[in-house]
Parts: structure tokens; C-alpha cells; sequence
């Protein structure tokens, strides 16, 4: 989603001006960028160093820290990008009146943050808090034994539910993918993990991250069950 936006950032990325303090300088950039007509080069210029300063100076709130144990830092990443693409986007709802970062982080805590923690985690069984799902870490999975891994995944998804899968009746998990990324589709992720292959061998053979595998295919289990169910029942 914003993999331009940085490759922009980057393009005009300039030192930081050691004469105004960093409130001063996002505040002139910001405006600076109002007064441009929306797709012009001077706003994106402006924009661009904006974004860049503000992710340099690392003064964005970290809101709900303690919560979203395993999912906090991906959670925040997806927020920041989001709120970076809103600033590219609505930078004209900027009020001069307030300082950049006091209406950055406003934005992050009370809309983004928020968002995209709804977004990215599972849906919580009942009467179980959404912010106290705990996934356990890279590293703890690795250390498990590989075949218990696997044993586990294909006892909680039934032979019928992986038919479900390869038949594909209504071609939805074929057509559900990675974003810019047709070949890792759900179907084909699915039936190569349970089928044996670890996440390593599907992310080199897909050149997809391993955390960004897992979490797609964990939100295509949570999206589905009630096709599971349907196909199940007929």
C-alpha cells in the first residue's frame, strides 16, 4: 500500500535543519504543501520530507503498549502506514492552528492504530478481549517440533474442510491473495503448508515474508470459516 509512498520519501529525503526545532519544521512543510496544487511535484516534494522527518524523529505515539501481545508491532506498522498515506492524502485538513505531531498522533491513537488492529487480528472467541490474543513469536514457533506444528494444522482443519480448499468450488481462495501477489493465494499457501512444507519453504518459493504469510493465511481461516461450515453442511 505505501511501498511508493517511502520510495518518494526517500527520493527527497534532506538533512534535517539544525536552525528550527522539529515542530517549526513539520509546520512549514505542512503548510508549504497546502499551498500547492494537489499532484504537483512541490507537493509531493513537501509532503515527502514531511513524512520523512516525522518518521525519523521517532516522536509518534506508541499508543496501547502492554496490549496485543505477539501482534503490537505489526499492528503498529500497518497503523503508521496508513496514517502516513492519510498526511499524502488529506494533508489539507492539517490546521495550522496545532502542531503537525500533535494532530499525527491524535490521528494514530484514535483512528489508526485502532483500525488496523481491527484489520489485523482474529476474530476473539466469546467472552475473550481482542487486545489480550496472544500469538506466540517467530522464534517460539521455531523451536517446536516441525511435524507437531503440522499434526496440529491439519487436526484443527478436517480432511472435508481441505477438500473444501482444493476443490474450490466458488474459485474464492484462489482468487483471495496477497496483495500484487496472484501466485500466493490462499488456496495455494494452504495446501502447501498443510501439505507439509514449512513457512520458510513457501516464503522463499513465494518471496513473501514469513510473518506476513502466517498472518494472511490465520485472517483467510478466520474470513472462510463460514464457507467451512456451509460446505460442511451440504
Amino acid at each position: 500500500m505505501t511501498n511508493s509512498l517511502y520510495s518518494i520519501a526517500v527520493g527527497f529525503l534532506t538533512p534535517l535543519d539544525l536552525t528550527m526545532n522539529l515542530d517549526e519544521q513539520l509546520k512549514q512543510l505542512a503548510v508549504e504543501a497546502q499551498q500547492h496544487p494537489p499532484n504537483t511535484l512541490q507537493r509531493q516534494r513537501s509532503i515527502a520530507q514531511l513524512i520523512s522527518i516525522i518518521h525519523r524523529s521517532k516522536k509518534l505515539v506508541r499508543p496501547y503498549q502492554g496490549q496485543f501481545p505477539g501482534w503490537y508491532e505489526e499492528i503498529y506498522a500497518e497503523a503508521q502506514q496508513r496514517l502516513f498515506l492519510h498526511i499524502c492524502e488529506k494533508i489539507d485538513q492539517y490546521n495550522s492552528e496545532f502542531e503537525v505531531l500533535q494532530w499525527a498522533n491524535f490521528l494514530m491513537k484514535r483512528r489508526f492504530f485502532i483500525e488496523a488492529s481491527r484489520d489485523l487480528m482474529p476474530a476473539a472467541p466469546k467472552g475473550v478481549e481482542r487486545s489480550q490474543i496472544r500469538r506466540m513469536t517467530l522464534e517460539v514457533l521455531e523451536k517446536q517440533n516441525p511435524v507437531e506444528m503440522r499434526s496440529q494444522a491439519s487436526i484443527s482443519l478436517s480432511e472435508e474442510v481441505i477438500q473444501c480448499i482444493q476443490e474450490d468450488p466458488d474459485k474464492v481462495f484462489q482468487s483471495t491473495h496477497i496483495e500484487q501477489k496472484p501466485a500466493a493465494n490462499f488456496q495455494y499457501i494452504a495446501l502447501q503448508f498443510l501439505g507439509g512444507y514449512s513457512w520458510k519453504e513457501i516464503s522463499a518459493d513465494l518471496d513473501v515474508k514469513v510473518v506476513t504469510l502466517s498472518s494472511f493465511y490465520q485472517r483467510c481461516l478466520t474470513k472462510f470459516a463460514p464457507k467451512f461450515k456451509e460446505y460442511l453442511s451440504s
